[in-house]
């Protein structure tokens, strides 16, 4: 597996942990979210950061996008 895919399951685990969802919870919201292309995007800043972080920031993210399609 690569780096990228590799922190990719990290950052899955990581927020199922911390919210208290199942795997496949998690995966429907990076799904809906485009969390995997954002965290692929994104990987060399993520990856440097603390769980709490990569968690806090992917909330953020479908944060600004629930806002954002509320605007339109």
């Amino acid at each position: 597996m690569s780096k990228e895919t590799n922190f990719l399951i990290y950052c899955m685990e990581r927020y199922r942990h911390f919210k208290g969802l199942s795997g496949a919870d998690v995966a429907k919201i990076f799904e809906e979210y485009g969390i995997y292309e954002y965290i692929a995007k994104y990987f060399e800043a993520l990856h440097t950061m603390g769980e709490h972080c990569i968690v806090q920031d992917i909330d953020n993210y479908i944060s600004d996008i629930k806002n954002n399609s509320q605007t339109t």
